[in-house]
């Protein structure tokens, strides 16, 4: 089986990506696989045409749904200029696109048909939950122009859950994670946020990593700081969080968001009780039953509400070579 994608010639203009072939694909890991880029354009359109389980789509079962996930990208525009060098204008958009199968009783039936949903960030049936990472400026106030940023600049990043058809709830970011590619696993990493929310960035000198004030139930600000894993003037990184949505209940140690605040030399808390970050500098009661991802074992729950998200490419560069919000490498 495969899907199909049609995008819109206005898509590219809104994002001032130039209406080629080569800046659009299906999956983060998928080039130059041909058949995960557009296969036939015209003066309106590109069509994507893949298998359902090419282009590193994943499929998990939720309920009684069979669920495919994928991300389209868009790329920026790279202009080159009369000196050799490139200038990046504006940022790859990342879009979540999942196919619906109802999962059936019995063996045999009726060929059952797939619903694709349109290339939005929310889902508006069956309950279903959307979870998103996003790339922010500006305190999570704004898209970024560019996603070049200096040496220890403040990187923000947005973490959501929508459900339209669910109870409010509340999103928390249990760890996250920097590699080199978009693998969490892979190594070099670096693991910025764990034991269900300790924002272990903030406790370096000098940092001013934090999760900013929470203005929404289902949304989670937070910044750190970009860095090196290799001493080379630039680098490219990606960002993996493992992202939790709970109903509203009583505090516990599973559901904060904390950080180091330096003036007072203690863990805080953005929100409510700042008792439950004290366990930031232990265990923080972990359960010794669940997933292991990484080095965090993941709590048991009843109804589970949460997913694993990646953003990025994020490109660093030292002190030395940085030249403003254009990104101009040499």
């Amino acid at each position: 089986m495969k899907v199909r994608i049609k995008v819109k010639r206005q898509f590219f203009l809104e994002r001032r990506a130039p209406f080629k072939p080569e800046f659009l694909r299906l999956g983060v890991n998928s080039w130059p696989t041909s058949s995960c880029g557009p296969r036939r354009t015209s003066e309106t359109e590109m069509v994507i045409t893949a298998g359902l389980q090419d282009c590193g789509t994943k499929s998990i079962i939720h309920g009684d749904w069979l669920v495919y996930s994928n991300q389209l990208l868009l790329f920026p525009a790279v202009v080159p200029t009369s000196t050799g060098s490139v200038i990046v204008r504006g940022v790859t958009t990342v879009i979540p696109v999942e196919c619906h199968y109802e999962r059936k009783q019995k063996v045999t039936g009726e060929p059952i048909k797939p619903t694709w949903v349109p290339m939005t960030s929310t889902i508006a049936a069956f309950g279903l939950l959307h979870f998103s990472l996003r790339i922010m400026a500006d305190h999570c106030t704004s898209s970024p122009s560019s996603l070049m940023y200096q040496q220890r600049e403040a990187v923000f990043l947005e973490a959501s859950v929508k459900a339209p058809q669910h109870p409010s709830l509340t999103l928390y970011v249990d760890y996250c994670v920097a590699t080199l590619n978009s693998d969490p696993l892979s190594r070099p990493s670096y693991k910025f946020i764990d034991k269900h929310g300790c924002h272990m960035d903030s406790v370096l000198p000098g940092s001013s990593s934090r999760f900013l004030p929470r203005e929404q139930s289902n949304k989670l600000c937070f910044s750190v700081q970009a860095f090196h894993f290799n001493q080379t003037r630039r680098e490219q990184m990606f960002i993996s969080c493992h992202l939790r949505a709970t109903l509203k209940q009583k505090n516990n140690y599973h559901d904060k968001a904390c950080f180091f605040h330096k003036p007072t030399f203690s863990w805080r808390a953005t929100e409510g009780d700042s008792a439950l970050c004290e366990c930031c500098d232990s265990d923080c009661l972990m359960e010794t039953k669940g997933k292991n991802y990484g080095d965090t074992i993941q709590p048991v729950t009843g109804e589970k509400h949460e997913a694993d998200r990646t953003v990025g490419p994020i490109h660093t560069v030292h002190h030395s070579y940085w030249t403003g919000r254009l990104s101009v490498s040499h």
